[in-house]
């Protein structure tokens, strides 16, 4: 079966249950986008990629989430945050941990720049455990679609 139509396959279900148990939970709309663009952008047919691809993502969304967080409580005028923030995000992404910094640098701002009235580590706590949900129900389900053959 062509590659995009798994991809397809697998994200468009991925998307599905993750809205169903989230609905199912009450999950708020916010906490079922972030879920939902987890499974779009860490979906890929083949699983060493997809493993990488959430390993980054996870891992790029807890660090946003932390400085985000920490940085949010300092009281610092918000360009300072946001210049020394982003340095130290774009450093240790890419230079320690060589991961891509993006979805470290939107996790950090979206917290940084408060786009919602909810405390600071509770939005980031709930981003995180969006993405972390959103990862699980796309690796399970990529491993059981190639499992059971399922695109033969």
């Amino acid at each position: 079966m062509d590659q995009l139509i798994q991809k397809t396959i697998i994200t468009i279900t991925s998307i599905v249950i993750t809205t169903v148990v989230g609905q199912f939970f009450n999950v708020e709309p916010i906490g079922l986008f972030y879920t939902a663009i987890t499974c779009v952008i860490i979906t890929h047919v083949d699983f060493e990629k997809l493993i990488e691809n959430a390993k980054n993502r996870g891992i790029g969304t807890l660090i946003g989430g932390v400085i985000g967080i920490i940085f949010s409580y300092i009281p610092f005028p918000l360009i300072l945050k946001v210049i020394i923030g982003e340095f130290i995000i774009i450093f240790f992404c890419e230079k320690k941990l060589k991961i891509p910094s993006a979805i470290a640098s939107v996790v950090f701002l979206i917290i940084v720049y408060r786009i919602t009235s909810e405390a600071p580590y509770l939005y980031g706590f709930k981003r995180v455990l969006d993405t972390f949900i959103g990862i699980i129900i796309t690796v399970v389900i990529t491993y059981i679609f190639k499992k059971i053959n399922i695109f033969k």
